[in-house]
């Protein structure tokens, strides 16, 4: 009987002593660390769009006050950070680094360098609010600009072919450069609301009596509902200006275009390219 005892007393005291140690579980003091912690799935890859800004401007300079800039994320991951902006008909990738706080992220990141408008930006990402806010400092300090500002919010481009002006846009200008200093400007009439060059199409009648400006605006609406970033003052500054629904996405859309679109682009460059220009102080 003592033998039996014995070796049941050895048999629980080596099961003792194999047992794995429970694991210690997070209590709501003390919660795990999230300082190093991914962004949710869904911030990948996000864009956020909107007015970028002069916050310091060179006196006597033409430059543009404001541009629509679309800042794409694409990677927050082990406090590194990737991404890229559009702007102007520029597309410029930046790499940089994040502390992120909850739901906020402080990103530092900078463009590559090897362009004279290259520049580093330092921004705010939150995610619950879908924001992006901060400022943008160029590494040449004697552009006309050399540090912008933006408040941007998160918005998708989609290709829509329906997308078209609406009658607020009836009598804006077509500025220049410095025609926008001149009391004389090219106004864009109500032919442009009645013309949609990626659903119709086009013949001669429909474009021989416009003017050059509807023309152009007819033409390169076509580019803008593909999200295409105008380097074009003219374009860039009705477009991201006047236009809610254009998101500049992309500096090369020639492969997107359809067949539709290409020939009416063709047969209003025709036209374009020899109609009449006419300035009127108040509208045509």
């Amino acid at each position: 009987m003592k033998k039996i005892l014995y070796t049941l007393l050895l048999s629980q005291l080596l099961w003792a002593c194999n047992e794995s140690p429970k694991t210690e579980t997070s209590t709501s003091e003390n919660p795990p660390s999230t300082q190093n912690a991914s962004p949710p799935k869904q911030m990948v890859f996000a864009s956020y769009v909107g007015a970028f800004e002069a916050e310091e401007i060179k006196e006597g300079s033409d430059a543009t006050y404001s541009n629509l800039i679309n800042i794409t994320i694409h990677q927050l991951e082990n406090g590194q950070a990737t991404g890229r902006s559009i702007i102007a008909g520029n597309d410029r990738p930046f790499t940089g680094t994040y502390k992120q706080a909850g739901n906020v992220f402080d990103i530092i990141a900078s463009e590559p360098g090897d362009d004279k408008h290259d520049g580093r930006f330092e921004f705010k990402l939150d995610t619950s609010k879908q924001t992006v806010e901060g400022k943008w400092y160029c590494n040449d300090k004697n552009i006309a600009v050399p540090v912008r500002k933006f408040a941007l919010t998160k918005k998708t481009f989609s290709y829509n072919p329906e997308n078209n002006f609406d009658e607020s846009i009836v009598g804006a200008s077509l500025y220049n450069g410095k025609d926008m200093e001149e009391s004389s400007y090219e106004a864009i009439t109500a032919k442009v609301t009645k013309i949609n060059a990626s659903t119709q199409k086009l013949n001669n009648k429909d474009v021989e009596n416009l003017y050059k400006g509807d023309l152009e605006v007819i033409r390169n609406a076509i580019y803008a509902r593909h999200g295409y970033s105008f380097r074009n003052r003219r374009m860039r500054y009705l477009f991201d200006n006047l236009v809610e629904w254009y998101v500049p996405s992309n500096v090369d859309v020639r492969n997107e275009l359809t067949a539709l679109e290409k020939d009416n682009i063709a047969l209003i460059k025709r036209y374009e390219d020899h109609a009449e220009k006419y300035y009127d102080e108040f509208s045509r």
